[in-house]
Formats: structure tokens, C-alpha cells, sequence
């Protein structure tokens, strides 16, 4: 799985910045793909978690 991180944390699934790395709460994608695709939109980087 993967994530986007943004300055100190990563996108939660309701589009806000968490400090909280629970895999549940954020916002994940299963392709690296997408994930870069989504972090290039917002200016965050992508994180492989889990």
C-alpha cells in the first residue's frame, strides 16, 4: 500500500493533513502509480506503508 505524505504527515481519507500513520484513516492507493499520479497534483511525495 501506499501513501502521500505531505509536509510532517500524510492525507487522511477525509483530504486533511494526520500526523497518524494508521492505515485505516489515511488515504491509501495499492498502485505506486496512482499514488505518484495523486502526489504530483497536490505536491506531496509517495511512501510505501504497511
Amino acid at each position: 500500500m501506499f501513501a502521500v505524505k505531505v509536509f510532517h504527515g500524510y492525507i487522511a481519507k477525509d483530504g486533511k493533513r494526520t500526523r497518524n500513520k494508521n492505515p485505516q484513516i489515511l488515504l491509501t492507493f495499492s498502485c505506486k502509480e496512482h499514488a505518484q499520479k495523486f502526489a504530483n497534483q497536490i505536491g506531496g511525495r509517495v511512501k510505501q506503508i504497511g
